[in-house]
């Protein structure tokens, strides 16, 4: 029984648990009314519920649409496409993605403070992920240089 951990298992995982995760997105879809509807009843707060389902919606909609991105590269990757330019806007889409969750919860945070923590794990996000864009992108331009060298 081979237990070495290779690049090819932790790909498959990856690719695994990327598929968890839409799954998951995608019953939060229909889980959304009921979660708002729940936290109104516990909150002890004012309703908010609207506009807490708007967000939810709007946020779910985000990450379905970054996950996909995530799912598209890993397919490059497993292609062996590692450097190439649709990888860098997979990874820009997935930025983006992040920080238009930031910005609906900081509008959530004007009704709960405590928005302002979600907001801040996303902006984090995006901007890790726009780093590491940025990163393959200097990369794609490296390659393409060395490759146009004799």
């Amino acid at each position: 029984m081979n237990l070495k951990w290779t690049a090819e298992k932790s790909l498959t995982l990856t690719r695994m648990l990327t598929l968890v995760m839409l799954v998951l997105a995608g019953a939060a879809l229909f889980c959304i009314p009921i979660m708002t509807e729940w936290y109104d009843a516990v909150s002890g707060h004012g309703p908010i519920r609207s506009v807490l389902t708007v967000c939810l919606y709007l946020s779910d909609f985000l990450g379905i649409t970054a996950l996909a991105q995530l799912m598209k590269m890993l397919e490059h990757i497993a292609k062996q496409k590692v450097f190439v330019e649709e990888n860098a806007r997979c990874l820009r889409l997935i930025s983006w993605c992040c920080f238009a969750v930031t910005a609906i919860w900081i509008f959530l945070a004007f009704f709960r403070e405590l928005a302002l923590f979600v907001a801040f794990i996303a902006a984090f996000a995006g901007l890790v992920v726009r780093v590491v864009k940025n990163l393959l992108a200097m990369a794609i331009e490296l390659r393409e240089e060395n490759d146009y060298t004799i």
